[in-house]
């Protein structure tokens, strides 16, 4: 068994490198790391506003359509059940 256990967790002090991770899933970053916060004017706020609108509304287009689908498929699924039901097929019928 090697003396390198796993699990076991090395604390890398900052400015060196780490000596023996050659395909490491530690994410190291080599950018600045700032977030820069920008105050938007009224011409950007109706952009922005437009496109999350436009987002939203696409979105309800195509749902809507799927709707539009389904809506006469559920209605040949029910009316296939109802001729099942009087033709005496199915699980739903009397026992005599």
């Amino acid at each position: 068994m090697s003396e390198d256990r796993k699990g076991e967790i090395e604390i890398i002090p900052p400015g060196e490198e780490p000596e023996h991770f050659p395909t490491s899933r530690i994410w190291v970053s080599s950018g600045s790391g700032e977030v820069k916060m920008v105050r938007l004017g009224p011409f950007q706020s109706m952009l922005l506003g437009l496109g999350l609108m436009t987002i939203v509304g696409l979105g309800l287009f195509f749902l809507s359509g799927l709707f539009l689908i389904l809506v006469p498929a559920v209605a040949l699924l029910g009316a296939g059940a109802w001729v099942a039901s009087r033709l005496g097929f199915g699980p739903f019928r009397r026992l005599r």
